[in-house]
């Protein structure tokens, strides 16, 4: 069977950088509750990036895009899929935005599955290859998530459920799928869900269930709750992976993972049995920026000389919902 590959990445991000320090004062302004260095040492993130006032989810998107497609026959693509968290507003999809920003012309749609829409986007972005439906996929994703920053906190008792937010950053990025005309390209790709959890994280406002609560806007999450269960629930996804592919875990060059804070690299590495120093790890120069974290840490590796041709990966989608995307390819 024919491979699907990511031919080009490209990641944005923009140019405020925030530090956690600043985060800290910002939080502190309102009512004093975290102590001074407390978000590096919980979540190892030094910096961030914020967008400034007026750029759009479809901005970061199209930055990222324009680096793939300056070589690129607009007509060329076929498809152009915006997957996120974030979006531009409710209605149309931001998918058409990008569109319009890039003058691209050819089917778009937006695909939605928190932390792991841009992995979500890949497997189904090959699969429309794989059915004859589309030739070249260009998946995008623009986050900007400090608009869902509460950083207003009104005592010890609302904290736990804000703490996670202030690690969250802004950034985008892009992937172009084609046929490849080699063995590289996805050898296994696989998702699966949990949707009793979906109340672990959210952002609860702006849907039918709270449509017009200011309140609701702001990200709440239980992190300690979603480790436990990504603990608990871990084992047979990777097991059918290395048996279905038969890739061993020492086999495996580089693992990029959706990168929530420092110490989840050791949690992951520990119980995949793949030792931490093979996962590439930008969390503490970008902190959380969701869907945008696994495509922007795999394009900052290959520009560093990192990610090599010809090199075997493992992407790992974690997510609220709980979702979970398991992938592996030869670069």
């Amino acid at each position: 069977m024919k491979r699907i590959k990511i031919s080009r990445i490209a990641g944005y991000a923009p140019p405020t950088q925030v530090s956690s320090l600043e985060v800290e004062e910002r939080v502190n302004r309102h009512r004093a509750v975290l102590p001074t260095g407390c978000l590096e040492r919980l979540f190892g993130v030094q910096s961030r990036r914020y967008a400034e006032p007026g750029v759009q989810c479809s901005d970061l998107a199209a930055e990222a895009a324009r680096k793939i497609l300056k070589d690129q026959e607009p007509g060329s693509i076929d498809c152009l899929i915006f997957a996120a968290a974030s979006s531009d507003l409710i209605e149309p999809a931001t998918a058409n935005i990008v569109q319009s920003k890039l003058g691209l012309n050819c089917a778009v749609f937006d695909v939605k599955n928190a932390c792991n829409s841009f992995v979500t986007a890949l497997q189904l972005g090959s699969s429309l290859i794989l059915s004859g439906q589309f030739r070249r996929v260009l998946v995008t994703t623009g986050e900007i998530l400090h608009h869902a920053i509460q950083f207003n906190v009104d005592g010890p008792d609302e904290l736990p459920n804000r703490l996670a937010g202030f690690s969250l950053g802004d950034a985008g990025a892009a992937a172009l799928l084609e046929v490849s005309a080699d063995e590289t390209g996805f050898v296994y790709q696989t998702m699966t869900s949990l949707g009793q959890y979906w109340n672990l994280c959210t952002i609860p406002g702006g849907g039918s269930m709270f449509p017009h609560s200011p309140e609701k806007m702001f990200f709440e999450g239980h992190t300690a709750e979603l480790r436990d269960v990504f603990i608990r629930e871990k084992g047979a996804i990777f097991d059918e992976c290395f048996a279905a592919s038969g890739w061993r875990a020492e086999d495996i060059d580089h693992v990029f993972t959706h990168q929530v804070s420092k110490n989840s690299f050791d949690l992951v590495a520990h119980h995949i049995g793949i030792p931490v120093n093979r996962f590439y790890r930008i969390v503490s120069q970008y902190g959380n920026t969701a869907s945008a974290s696994i495509p922007l840490s795999m394009y900052l590796a290959q520009e560093e000389g990192v990610l090599k041709h010809g090199q075997k990966i493992m992407i790992i989608g974690l997510a609220s919902g709980i979702s979970i995307s398991l992938q592996l390819a030869i670069w």
